[in-house]
C-alpha cells in the first residue's frame, strides 16, 4: 500500500494542527498524500503542499489511495466507509471525536501507528456490512427500490409526529411478529455498540457472523431485541396513519418512506477492511470507552 488518501473532520481543532505534520510524514515514506482542498488549505508551507495531490473532492481523495486515513468520530469514518462502498481499500481510523469505537488510534499515536503500516504490522478487521433496498410506497420514483448499504444500522423512524408505527417483521419470508413501536434499528455487529446498545440492544464481537434487530421504545415489552444469522434476510413491511416516515443509513443518509413501504435487508457481498494492531482488542476497547472496571 503506497498511496495515501486523507478524509477529515475540518471542524475539529486538532484536524489543523495534524494535517501537516501528517503531510509530512506521508509525502516521507509512501508518496504523494490526497487530500481535498479545505484540508490542503491547512498546509501553510508551499513545499509541502507541492507534496500533496489536492483533489476537489472527498469521493476522488478515495479513489486516487490505496489505503485511507479517517480524522474525526465514528462518522467520519462511516462517511469513509460510504466513500470506500465494495472496493476493499482499507481505513485507519484516527479519533478525535468523544467514543470513537471504531477507531484504532489517537492524533498522539499516529506517528507510530503509521510506523506500524508502514512495516505491515497490522491485520486487516473485515467488516460485515448490512445492504437495503426499499419497495412500494417510497416517496418519489426516484428512491423506490433505492439500494443502501450500512456498516453500522439501518434505521426506520416514526419521523416528525409523535406517534408510534407498525412493523411487520419476517425473516427469510416467516413471519415474525408485528413490533408497534417508535422505530427499529437494524444493526450489524460492528452497529451493535452505537444506537442499538442505547435502545437495549446485545454488544456483539464485531467479527460475529450476525444481524441484530432492536425495537425503539416498543409499546409491548415482550417485544426485545433478536439477534440472527448473517446470512438471514429480513423484510420489514411499515404500517401507519401518518406519512414522511424516516428511513436512516448509517445516522447520515435519509430516505423519506411513507406507509405501505416495504424495507428488505440482508447481508451485503462486500466487507469493509478496518486496519488493526494487535496491541489493542475489541475488549480493551470496550473497557476504555464504557469506562468499564472502574470504581
Amino acid at each position: 500500500m503506497h498511496r495515501v488518501g486523507i478524509i477529515a473532520n475540518p471542524a475539529r481543532p486538532v484536524v489543523r494542527r495534524l494535517i501537516p505534520e501528517l503531510v509530512r510524514i506521508l509525502s516521507s515514506r509512501s508518496g504523494k498524500p490526497s487530500l481535498s482542498a479545505d484540508l490542503a488549505a491547512m498546509v501553510s508551507d508551499d513545499a509541502s503542499r507541492r507534496e500533496c495531490v489536492i483533489v476537489d473532492s472527498d469521493d476522488r481523495v478515495v479513489a486516487e489511495a490505496d489505503w485511507v486515513i479517517a480524522i474525526g468520530g465514528d462518522g467520519t469514518l462511516l462517511k469513509t466507509a460510504r466513500l470506500v462502498g465494495a472496493s476493499g481499500i482499507p481505513i485507519l481510523g484516527v479519533n478525535s471525536g468523544k467514543l470513537g469505537f471504531m477507531m484504532q488510534t489517537t492524533p498522539d499515536e499516529l506517528g507510530d501507528a503509521l510506523e506500524l503500516v508502514f512495516e505491515e504490522k497490522y491485520s486487516l478487521d473485515r467488516r460485515l456490512v448490512l445492504q437495503g433496498r426499499t419497495e412500494n410506497g417510497a416517496a418519489g420514483d426516484a428512491d423506490a427500490g433505492e439500494v443502501f448499504s450500512a456498516l453500522n444500522d439501518i434505521v426506520i423512524d416514526k419521523g416528525s409526529i409523535c406517534r408510534v408505527i407498525e412493523l411487520g417483521i419476517y425473516i427469510n419470508d416467516e413471519y415474525v411478529n408485528d413490533v408497534v413501536a417508535d422505530g427499529l434499528i437494524v444493526s450489524t455487529p460492528t452497529g451493535s455498540t452505537a444506537y442499538s446498545l442505547a435502545a437495549g440492544g446485545p454488544i456483539l464481537a464485531p467479527d460475529m457472523e450476525a444481524i441484530v434487530v432492536s425495537p425503539i421504545c416498543p409499546h409491548t415489552l415482550s417485544n426485545r431485541a433478536m439477534v440472527l444469522a448473517a446470512r438471514d434476510r429480513i423484510r420489514i413491511e411499515v404500517r401507519a396513519d401518518h406519512p414522511d416516515l424516516l428511513l436512516t443509513v448509517d445516522g447520515q443518509q435519509n430516505v423519506i418512506i411513507q406507509p405501505g413501504a416495504t424495507v428488505e435487508l440482508c447481508r451485503a457481498n462486500h466487507a469493509i477492511n478496518l486496519i488493526r494492531f494487535t496491541d489493542r482488542s475489541f475488549y480493551d476497547v470496550l473497557r476504555t470507552k464504557l469506562k468499564w472496571g472502574e470504581r
